[in-house]
């Protein structure tokens, strides 16, 4: 079997998904699983049907994903008596996607700080007094994952007193 044909039947199975439930929530793995193609595909996939607008796919660092059909309202056809008792509605829709929009680029002070320390050198005082130093490998919600002397480990944030590092540092 010919990739592109299984890149066919995956963007098939995708554009019926999301005309049925108009969005995914979950990870590259369980569609994966149920697509039956590999993650590569997948994203190969998403780019492909993002760049012809028909959808928007977002990694949420330690969410999944999140697959949104964008072509949906576009193919609705609303009868123009309609139209006239919508537009009310849709000033005040306008403004509430705004504020939307507004949230989800907002990101978080602490995950814009640790986005951009990745590979940095970074000192972390724990609330028990202890001092490690090391580069910050990645993080999440709960946890942050450094070099350290003796290797690499593993920080729970809740430990966490202070991060210090040098702003300099590129």
């Amino acid at each position: 079997m010919s990739s592109n044909s299984k890149s066919e039947k995956v963007k098939i199975w995708l554009k019926e998904y999301l005309f049925e439930f108009g969005e995914y929530s979950g990870t590259l793995e369980e569609l994966s699983r149920l697509t039956g193609a590999s993650p590569y595909l997948i994203k190969k996939v998403l780019k492909e049907l993002e760049k012809e607008g028909f959808l928007r796919a977002e990694t949420k660092r330690g969410k999944g994903l999140l697959i949104k059909l964008l072509s949906r309202e576009e193919s609705k056809e609303v009868p123009e008596k309609e139209e006239e008792k919508m537009g009310e509605e849709k000033e005040t829709g306008k403004e509430e996607t705004k504020k939307e929009a507004k949230k989800e680029k907002k990101k978080s002070l602490q995950d814009a700080v640790l986005t951009s320390l990745l590979g940095k050198d970074v000192t972390v005082f724990l609330i028990s007094g202890t001092r490690l130093e090391g580069k910050l490998l990645d993080f999440d919600n709960f946890t942050l994952a450094m070099t350290a002397p003796k290797g690499k480990s593993l920080v729970y944030k809740h430990a966490v007193a202070t991060i210090l590092f040098d702003v300099d540092q590129k």
